[in-house]
């Protein structure tokens, strides 16, 4: 007769490490999902001239991130967390121009291509700050947000690595350049209705 002792006992050993990685992804998920929705709230408030709010979800997005840490070591960490982190680079990014005046990239110990695709993402949301700025006939401060928008564009394109690398990334740098010529033609529009209107 056959003993399967150790066959089951190994078995058991793999359902084991399974259920432990499928906790963490559910775990992974829910955490991710926060930091995303906390992320996307940063924008929202700095779209609505709402900045200490904005830096308070900021900050609140920032204490998931921590969460997450304890998850790293899982090969599944990155697919899950992907999404979110590049929200968070981005409303990181979108905050510190707006706020501090500044280009600058977070000090987060995260994979490089959620960084990168957050980047190229903030400039989506430059633009949609500018042309507020520009509603509001406010044209210096509209080129200022473009040459912020320059330097993100003209940084990135140096990164020529494929998708498997940097996946999305060449499709976002793509659309940088319509947005950044759409954005320097909305603001040449805006500069000669200032022109036009009588003193």
């Amino acid at each position: 007769m056959n003993d399967f002792t150790e066959f089951e006992k190994k078995l058991d050993e793999l359902r084991r490490k399974l259920d432990e990685i499928d906790r963490a992804r559910e775990e992974l998920l829910k955490l991710s999902r926060e930091m995303k929705r906390k992320a996307t709230l940063t924008i929202s408030s700095i779209h609505a001239n709402r900045v200490p709010e904005a830096k308070e979800k900021m900050e609140e997005a920032e204490g998931i991130l921590e969460e997450l840490e304890a998850y790293r070591n899982y090969e599944i960490f990155y697919p899950i967390t992907r999404e979110a982190m590049q929200e968070l680079v981005e409303a990181a990014v979108f905050l510190r121009i707006v706020s501090e005046n500044r280009l600058d990239i977070p000090d987060y110990d995260i994979h490089p291509s959620p960084i990168l695709t957050g980047l190229a993402d903030a400039v989506g949301e430059l633009r949609r700050y500018t042309l507020d700025l520009l509603r509001k006939s406010k044209i210096e401060e509209a080129e200022r947000l473009i040459g912020f928008m320059e330097k993100i564009y003209f940084s990135l394109i140096a990164f020529s690595y494929p998708d498997k690398v940097v996946p999305g990334l060449r499709g976002k740098i793509d659309m940088m350049r319509l947005s950044l010529e759409r954005t320097k033609s909305d603001l040449i529009s805006a500069m000669l209705l200032t022109k036009e209107k009588p003193f």
